[in-house]
């Protein structure tokens, strides 16, 4: 089932009509009452990054389920001037934008990326140094991103990490606390030449 796109934005056009497309899916799968709120509670966060990304951001929200995997998907045309952005980082001390901590504000930082230039992606890369994007498809039976140039997996993410945990605690007790990390069973970003795909992704 795919249902309807909604069009999305950083003033808040849509938010609720995408909370009720996500109530009907969970409805219309006869979702037990936690996995409805897990479901929910992923849409809730993924349009709380919709509202933190810079500039006049719209894009396309909707939802895929088949053969029990549901995908919450926000889809964006890469048209944004990232050069503008980094006027405003560059006035800061380090040149870096110190918000971007936690797991889901990485994830942001990595599409809103996509949105201005597949190079900002590279050197969201080399700001996080934990070797997040990969060329061509996201490999797996269930990958949501065939098209993408560049891609990045929390999954992935999460394997490096865990083999780092001891010089990486930090990183690893991020994800422990993260909602998005602790539901979704991956995140994944493809960053194409014309737009930019996040996709999170839900077994039940």
């Amino acid at each position: 089932m795919i249902t309807e796109k909604v069009k999305v934005s950083k003033s808040g056009e849509g938010m609720n009509e995408a909370l009720e497309l996500t109530d009907e899916l969970a409805d219309y799968l006869k979702l037990q009452r936690k996995k409805a709120f897990h479901l929910r509670l992923l849409a809730e966060e993924l349009l709380s990054m919709v509202r933190a990304i810079t500039e006049n951001f719209k894009g396309d929200f909707w939802l895929e389920e088949e053969n029990h995997t549901c995908k919450l998907i926000l889809e964006a045309k890469a048209e944004l001037d990232y050069a503008k952005r980094r006027e405003f980082l560059d006035v800061s001390t380090k040149g870096e934008n110190i918000s971007h901590r936690g797991i889901m504000e990485k994830i942001r930082e990595i599409f809103e990326a996509g949105l201005y230039s597949m190079q900002e992606s590279f050197n969201i890369q080399a700001q996080y140094g934990t070797g997040m994007f990969a060329y061509g498809a996201i490999d797996g039976v269930n990958a949501g991103i065939s098209e993408a140039v560049y891609a990045w997996s929390m999954q992935k993410y999460k394997d490096n990490i865990n083999s780092e945990r001891s010089v990486n605690s930090d990183a690893w007790d991020e994800l422990e606390k993260s909602i998005i990390a602790n539901i979704a069973d991956d995140v994944q970003v493809g960053v194409t030449k014309d737009s930019v795909k996040l996709i999170v992704i839900k077994y039940f």
